[in-house]
């Protein structure tokens, strides 16, 4: 796997811009339909798992949790840096798979794109798994190995669609850099919440429309009937069977007891 730190870090100080677009917009709002739902009623614990410039660890923040927030990227952890509150936030420089967490020590572990750039995302599940507390939460947002093959297919990138979909792996490209990127789908990522002990799994895919009328479509709408296609994706989200069609994927997962 090609480190992603290069290309994260020529990203990070524009990197809000990356997000302000309608379909990213509307992948946060469809996320934190689903995340916020699992953060504890009081003042908790919440590891963000490849943070970047902040933006869901300063929400977890400014509802007053204590947020652990990892990411190996130096750029982006300096500008997290600059939003997070020192009092409530702890920032770990380092990859996932390395950096220091403690064992049963959070309420809630998000890794919202980051898995699919580790090395080895079963392990990592397992290691996710392990930083929860009984009754704690781990949810993980992926780009859906099937809507992204569907997309090549669509845009006429046949053999690439297929190749990628066969290999399950990627190439994120921008600005000049490139990072390899595992393509995950719901069985193997709820196989691997499964051996990690995980249940009461939910799945869930974020902007299934786009997969069926194309992101064109999808941008359109959501530029002139925002609530209205977003009400459409959450009746989708409820659906498992459709998960995999989602331009990204949703997976939760609760630590078994109390």
């Amino acid at each position: 796997m090609r480190s992603s730190i290069p290309l994260f870090d020529s990203l990070a100080d524009d990197y809000e811009l990356h997000f302000a677009v309608a379909h990213r917009r509307a992948y946060d709002a469809l996320a934190w339909d689903r995340v916020s739902k699992l953060l504890p009623a009081r003042p908790g614990v919440v590891v963000d798992a490849g943070c970047g410039v902040g933006r869901w660890a300063t929400r977890f923040a400014e509802l007053g949790h204590r947020v652990v927030a990892i990411d190996h990227a130096p750029r982006m952890l300096a500008r997290a840096r600059q939003r997070l509150p020192e009092d409530r936030c702890t920032l770990v420089q380092g990859p996932v798979e390395e950096a220091e967490i403690e064992d049963a020590g959070a309420d809630l572990l998000v890794a919202m794109g980051s898995l699919q750039y580790t090395r080895e995302p079963e392990r990592v599940v397992e290691r996710f798994a392990r930083s929860v507390r009984p009754g704690g939460f781990v949810a993980v947002l992926v780009d859906s190995l099937v809507a992204m093959a569907v997309e090549k297919i669509r845009a006429g990138k046949h053999d690439e669609g297929l190749t990628e979909a066969r290999d399950r792996r990627g190439v994120w490209r921008q600005n000049g850099q490139a990072a390899d990127v595992h393509l995950l789908d719901r069985a193997r990522l709820e196989a691997a919440f499964g051996r990690a002990g995980l249940a009461e799994l939910r799945s869930s895919g974020l902007l299934i429309t786009a997969s069926i009328f194309g992101l064109g479509w999808v941008s359109e709408r959501l530029e002139s009937t925002w609530d209205e296609l977003l009400s459409l994706e959450r009746e989708l989200m409820n659906e498992p069977v459709l998960a995999d069609l989602g331009k990204q994927l949703l997976v939760v997962g609760r630590r078994p007891g109390t």
